[in-house]
């Protein structure tokens, strides 16, 4: 999975025409500043999604933003997740997770599970697993897992799936295919699992990762690695489609020109 990682990391540095020095250009940079803008109005709206993006692109971009930003979101989420929006409260629990404090995400993401929100106690399970976190039980990380996905949570069939891995393959590939076609945000996943079983199922699941989320990496993983692929199964009309929707998320790159 970190070969996985970074592999995909040097795709998105590569696609997104980035410097060697790390540089941004001034098109890239008017995008990326425009993205961010965009995401802090739907997360003062409350969209928790916005809210973790907003936070995530503070601390991924080489052009730091605000930390102010990052604070207010955080607060965002904190009240909305008082006000009883649960989504709100699994994702403020995440950006404690990330941040390796793991009280805080205790405390948040306890109610919520216990309130019957699954993809909370998803989120509280990944504590349970997490290194150098206090009373770490992957087991009961597992249980938690698994529980939540059969309550209809894609994210717990995609972190089962993940928590079953290389002891069972072919049982952890089954609950991330189950994962991406509850949730299309699930779909990147198991479209990199699901390499060694077919390049038909890779495909679909990338193509939907591309095409019903907004997140680039599916869409660069088919353009870097699995062109030729998408070509013979889907035809050159769906090369195509993927060129326009690469050149719509990222404007500045020169996959625009392959759209045409």
């Amino acid at each position: 999975m970190k070969n996985l990682i970074v592999l995909i990391l040097f795709a998105i540095a590569a696609m997104a025409g980035e410097s060697k020095k790390g540089e941004l250009s001034p098109e890239k940079e008017a995008f990326l500043n425009a993205r961010y803008e965009e995401f802090k109005k739907s997360c003062a709206q409350k969209d928790a999604r916005a809210c973790k993006r907003v936070i995530l692109f503070y601390q991924k971009q080489a052009k730091k933003q605000n930390e102010k930003d990052i604070r207010e979101a955080m607060q965002i989420l904190l009240g909305a997740c008082k006000d009883g929006k649960f989504d709100a409260c699994a994702a403020a629990g995440e950006m404690h997770i990330n941040n390796k404090d793991f009280i805080a995400a205790r405390e948040i993401l306890s109610p919520a599970c216990d309130s019957g929100y699954q993809d909370a106690c998803v989120q509280y399970g990944k504590i349970l697993e997490a290194d150098g976190a206090p009373g770490k039980d992957e087991k009961r990380a597992k249980k938690l897992y698994e529980t939540a996905c059969e309550k209809g949570s894609a994210l717990g069939c995609e972190h089962l799936g993940l928590a079953i891995g290389s002891s069972a393959p072919q049982q952890a590939v089954g609950y991330m295919r189950k994962a991406c076609e509850m949730d299309a945000w699930r779909c990147f996943r198991f479209g990199t699992m699901a390499m060694p079983y077919g390049a038909e199922e890779t495909i679909k699941a990338l193509v939907r990762s591309c095409h019903e989320t907004d997140m680039l990496a599916g869409c660069i993983m088919l353009a870097k690695y699995h062109e030729k692929e998408l070509r013979e199964i889907s035809g050159e009309a769906e090369v195509k489609r993927l060129y326009a929707r690469l050149c719509e998320l990222v404007p500045h790159g020169e996959h625009c020109q392959k759209a045409r």
